[in-house]
């Protein structure tokens, strides 16, 4: 009789998630977790629990799991960083904008090269960074093995020295 069936339904799966959500902690710490099978009132022995832990199926679950997280994880961190290339875009466009203002109220006032110097900052911003979220929203909808291959272009389009950060 396989000790799964023992159980009420759905108990291995439950098992699993609480080892899973809180942080998949090794069986030591995890023993104090397990709680009481509503059906038979007890708790699986330690030895079936460190079974179940190993086994193909939690295994393959935590795997997949894993790889969504990690997904879930790269694609909220890619869309930050879209966002933060966006304000600084927004940025650099106010600070011309600014500077535009200024020199048309305060003719007079603004150094010539203050003036300048505002413009050409904002300006530089603005050029830094507004292709940047265009181009990660890209490579991000870009298939793997088209990604591999640009990046493989782009490293052997490269100098055969580069100094490093």
């Amino acid at each position: 009789m396989d000790i799964s069936s023992k159980f009420s339904p759905g108990y291995i799966g439950n098992l699993f998630t609480l080892w899973y959500t809180n942080g998949k902690p090794r069986f030591a710490k995890f023993r104090s977790m397990i709680p009481v099978d509503p059906l038979t009132n007890t708790t699986p022995q330690p030895t079936t629990v460190k079974t179940w832990m190993s086994s193909d199926e939690w295994l393959a679950r935590e795997d997949s799991l894993d790889r969504e997280v990690e997904k879930v994880v790269q694609e909220k961190y890619v869309a930050s960083t879209v966002e933060m290339f966006e304000r600084h875009a927004e940025l650099g466009r106010e600070m011309q904008t600014i500077a535009f203002t200024w020199l048309k109220e305060h003719k007079d006032e603004l150094t010539p090269g203050t003036a300048v110097r505002l413009l050409v900052d904002g300006i530089k911003t603005e050029q830094d960074t507004a292709s940047i979220p265009d181009m990660i929203k890209k490579l991000k909808a870009m298939p793997n093995e088209k990604l591999l291959d640009t990046i493989q272009d782009y490293f052997t389009d490269l100098p055969a020295e580069i100094d490093a950060y």
